[in-house]
């Protein structure tokens, strides 16, 4: 339990950093525009723009980083942990192993593209691509499809066993959050719920594990 809640402490900050790094981009991006305004030939408009390039690099980089570590390093092991608890939980690793095999898939699909754009540049025949490209492509959403469910299963499916086994509202709470931001998502806006149901999630397994520690120090008191 304290792994898992360690894991969605590390994507409280991965999130965060994310709207950090979102906030920044925008401000640097409205400072560079002003300098290009200003003098549109000038060396300090091309470091701004570069400045601008290179900051959402790096804040980005760590989020994702930050994310990984969070689901591979913390809440995977933290789902297996409950699993042989309740192998009710074990559809839940089994959800971390798919966002694991989509994210594999996703290296493989922009490792095709990396190619197709090389091998069109020197040699490849426009039609062929074309269906380099398109290769790629449909690889690329198989991941993210095979992620999603993966998602669903480790988050949506965990909140709702968790609050089923401890009988905390803060894990259904948190399971319709993320529900609804996953509808957010298929219109393009997606992120704030889900901080929401991370913030609800480690909260209630704080609860949890305080509840289990005093409940397993009666006996030994008695």
């Amino acid at each position: 339990m304290r792994t898992l809640r360690s894991g969605f402490l590390y994507l409280l900050v991965a999130v965060i950093m994310g709207i950090v790094a979102a906030l920044a981009g925008l401000i640097s991006i409205i400072a560079a525009i002003g300098s290009m305004a200003a003098a549109p030939h000038g060396p300090s408009a091309f470091a701004g723009v570069i400045g601008t390039v290179i900051l959402l690099l790096v804040l980005s980089l760590v989020a994702v980083g930050i994310v990984l570590y969070a689901i591979f390093g913390k809440i995977r092991p933290g789902m297996r942990q409950l699993s042989e608890v309740d192998n009710g939980f074990r559809i839940c690793y089994t959800g971390t192993t798919l966002i694991l095999v989509g994210l594999a898939i996703l290296v493989l699909g922009l490792v095709v593209f990396a190619i197709t754009i090389l091998t069109s540049l020197y040699f490849t025949s426009p039609t062929v691509a074309s269906g380099g490209f398109m290769l790629a492509l449909g690889v690329i959403i198989i991941s993210g499809i095979i992620a999603f469910i993966g998602n669903i299963l480790t988050f949506v499916v965990g909140a709702f066993l968790l609050y089923s086994k401890y009988q905390d509202s803060l894990y259904m709470a948190a399971g319709i959050l993320f529900i609804l931001d996953i509808a957010l998502l298929l219109v393009g806006f997606s992120g704030i719920l889900s901080l929401v149901g991370y913030i609800l999630m480690y909260k209630a397994l704080g609860d949890t594990i305080n509840k289990l520690s005093t409940a397993a120090a009666t006996p030994a008191q008695a």
